[in-house]
């Protein structure tokens, strides 16, 4: 199968296709790999804390007693991401 493109919108072409992977590369997710939190949901619970930062139960818990704010919800809690990153920014040395 060929695809015959006239000339005349060669140009035309390459530039289309020039801006979408522009596009494509700035909302590209390796952009991101230094921050993990943007693979965690907006409120997550326990778990998807310690899976996504690779912590375990002892830290997360360590987090909460030194300021990390929870959101009681039912009989678990969850977090919001945005205070877990807040938390995590005043750890920096």
């Amino acid at each position: 199968m060929s695809i015959e493109i006239p000339f005349e919108h060669d140009e035309v072409l390459v530039n289309v296709i020039t801006q979408n992977v522009i596009k494509v590369l700035q909302g590209s997710p390796q952009q991101n790999t230094n921050n993990p939190l943007k693979d965690l949901p907006p409120y997550p619970n326990r778990k998807q804390v310690k899976q996504v930062l690779r912590i375990g139960d002892e830290r997360l818990n360590h987090w909460i007693s030194s300021g990390l704010k929870v959101i009681p919800f039912g009989k678990e809690m969850r977090f919001d991401r945005r205070d877990i990153q807040a938390f995590l920014d005043q750890l920096k040395i």
